[in-house]
């Protein structure tokens, strides 16, 4: 009874946004278990649909931030040697990073490439780029970036370590390419379904 109106909204609308945030932490903390005990059967793969089915779901952060996302070079792509739903776990961190990151008006470039027994994925902004600093740490459990300049950024600091594990899983590589100011590009190799 002491909140009402505006106050009481606005305060509904915190909590609110707060309990999500621990869902989302806990789900992510529980997945991060998850694939340390159970080596899941991995299956043919469509990378391209997994990764088109990650830009639907993003398309209105996307476009809140005004970003564009391009996917290129999608033609032709093989399956790859996975569990759909954790490499959809391990995109959705890369390309949530990539609009997060990126200024406004910017564009997301995601390519694919198949060479010999792998197929690689790239997602790529042109936005903040990582502080050769923190660059060492950035896959490590809760380190994010809070504030650049005066845009400050929300986010738990898990999502590039989920994604680190994921790939590790899959016997496959995660790289990383970064200039401060210039943008960053994550690219990931995987196995070809054989």
């Amino acid at each position: 009874g002491m909140l009402n109106g505006e106050q009481l909204k606005t305060s509904v609308d915190t909590i609110s946004r707060n309990v999500d945030q621990i869902v989302t932490l806990t789900n992510d903390i529980l997945f991060l278990q998850e694939i340390e005990l159970v080596i899941p059967e991995f299956q043919p793969v469509n990378i391209v649909e997994v990764v088109q089915n990650v830009i639907t779901k993003y398309a209105g952060k996307a476009g809140e931030r005004r970003v564009t996302i391009k996917l290129r070079d999608a033609s032709n792509i093989p399956n790859v040697q996975g569990d759909e739903q954790s490499l959809e776990r391990a995109i959705t961190a890369l390309v949530d990073n990539a609009i997060k990151f990126s200024a406004p008006n910017g564009v997301v470039d995601i390519r694919f490439a198949s060479r010999e027994n792998h197929v690689i994925v790239s997602v790529e902004d042109h936005g903040i780029g990582i502080d050769p600093k923190i660059r060492p740490r950035i896959f490590d459990r809760f380190v994010h970036l809070e504030r650049s300049g005066d845009e400050l950024f929300g986010g738990l600091g898990i999502g590039l370590s989920i994604t680190r594990q994921v790939i590790q899983q899959h016997k496959g590589s995660l790289d990383v390419e970064s200039q401060l100011g210039k943008g960053s590009k994550f690219t990931i190799t995987l196995l070809k379904w054989l």
